[in-house]
């Protein structure tokens, strides 16, 4: 998985892109990627869903593939990451997620700092 930290999001045809401004290379070997295919994936905000269109980038020197996420989607996380996280610091008054998950994601966050 490549987390893109430079990017800016392009909209077409009610889709969000995540476009990269930054040189993409396997996290593995470092080699050089092309792109391969893309996915769909559907992020959830407090104002509704908005639906990306990752990219899946091959190594051409190792073979491995990698998708290409920008920092505002936290890898497996249906929720954007400002929905994560001010559900977690108690900070957002309406959050769309049931109190089960948001009790996970914080019982998550506690568990990678120790």
């Amino acid at each position: 998985m490549i987390i893109l930290k430079t990017y800016q999001i392009v909209t077409r045809n009610g889709i969000f892109y995540a476009v990269s401004t930054e040189p993409r290379f396997c996290p593995c070997c470092h080699g050089p990627v092309k792109v391969r295919d893309s996915k769909r994936r559907q992020l959830i905000y407090s104002n509704g869903i908005q639906t990306f269109r990752l990219r899946r980038l091959k190594c051409q020197q190792c073979g491995a593939l990698h998708l290409e996420i920008p920092d505002l989607i936290i890898p497996h996380k249906h929720y954007s990451r400002e929905i994560i996280e001010s559900a977690i610091n108690g900070s957002l008054s309406s959050c769309p997620a049931e109190n089960s998950t948001i009790y996970r994601w914080s019982r998550e966050l506690k568990s990678r700092h120790k």
